[in-house]
């Protein structure tokens, strides 16, 4: 069972580190996508610390800004690096950096055996109540990130410069409407974690290196990879193979979060009792020990299966 995991981070290169020395088995390999926008000394730190790993490779950088289209570019990249290798991978996991497995490589690999062939990715149609406004707005809307700030063009709004609330209302007339998404795909969101088979992960870089307009749809788009994969696999011919879950146990602290909870030891009797592979999201900076605990019940399921 050949295993590729794709990581992307930005931080705490410790618990980058970390997560690979404790998913490091053979049959494994790493491609790892470092933010643009980190620390030349994260970066540093990293490369230092992986340097003896053979199976260790590292993807061209973006700067990963929250809710754009770059972060599923580099999550392509990790795609095309792994077609690249001529190796083939059974399953292809994607990850990122405030991961952790929450069961042993063991139980990981049985689980996939288990499950040979199927896809593992989280899907429902839009519109959808989970998301405002059903998520159509995602796609129909110029998502546009801005000095931490985000704008949906053509939502109007209203600032307190009198210059600039004329300067975004000329800028919503001189933007044309968005194009339609292409006919024949029906729109789909979810997690964007996922498990898929070398197959789909092959099929997946060769339709996009040949469909690059439905590639390009997705820029400027709020979230992009809360959709991309599934709008691409859902309307594909690997939709009969897919399991509608993710593999990653997380939390949210409310339901207009925009970011997952960090996990930590009061949440520790929910992760244990998860069927999921991997949680998220762990701060080594405001819960050390909280790993720590994961470790010592991996070990412990770990003798209890010899």
């Amino acid at each position: 069972m050949k295993i590729a995991y794709i990581i992307l981070a930005h931080k705490y290169p410790q618990q980058l580190v970390r997560l690979i020395y404790k998913l490091n088995t053979d049959d494994i390999s790493f491609f790892i996508h470092i933010d643009k926008k980190a620390d030349y000394k994260i970066y540093h730190h990293i490369l230092t610390q992986l340097k003896d790993f053979p199976n260790v490779s590292f993807i061209k950088r973006y700067d990963l800004a929250w809710g754009s289209f770059d972060i599923v570019r580099a999550s392509l990249k990790g795609i095309k690096s792994i077609v690249e290798t001529g190796t083939y991978f059974d399953y292809v996991i994607y990850l990122s950096g405030q991961d952790y497995l929450i069961k042993s490589n063991e139980q990981i690999k049985k689980f996939l055996q288990e499950n040979k062939g199927r896809e593992f990715l989280e899907y429902f149609p839009l519109p959808c109540d989970k998301w405002y406004k059903g998520g159509l707005t995602r796609l129909e809307s110029w998502y546009i990130r801005w000095k931490d700030k985000d704008f949906f063009i053509p939502k109007k709004r209203e600032f307190k410069s009198r210059i600039n609330s004329f300067l975004y209302s000329l800028l919503i007339l001189l933007l044309p409407k968005r194009h339609k998404f292409p006919e024949g795909f029906a729109l789909y969101g979810g997690s964007a974690f996922w498990c898929l088979t070398g197959e789909s992960i092959k099929w997946i870089n060769d339709f996009v290196k040949q469909n690059p307009k439905f590639v390009n749809r997705f820029n400027y788009t709020y979230c992009p990879d809360e959709l991309f994969y599934q709008i691409l696999i859902v309307n594909s011919s690997f939709k009969e193979k897919i399991i509608n879950t993710r593999l990653t146990y997380l939390e949210w602290s409310n339901v207009n979060s925009l970011h997952p909870k960090i996990l930590e030891k009061n949440d520790f009797d929910k992760i244990i009792d998860s069927e999921k592979l991997f949680a998220r999201k762990f701060d080594m900076t405001v819960d050390p020990d909280i790993l720590d605990m994961i470790d010592e019940m991996i070990l412990s399921q770990s003798e209890k299966s010899k």
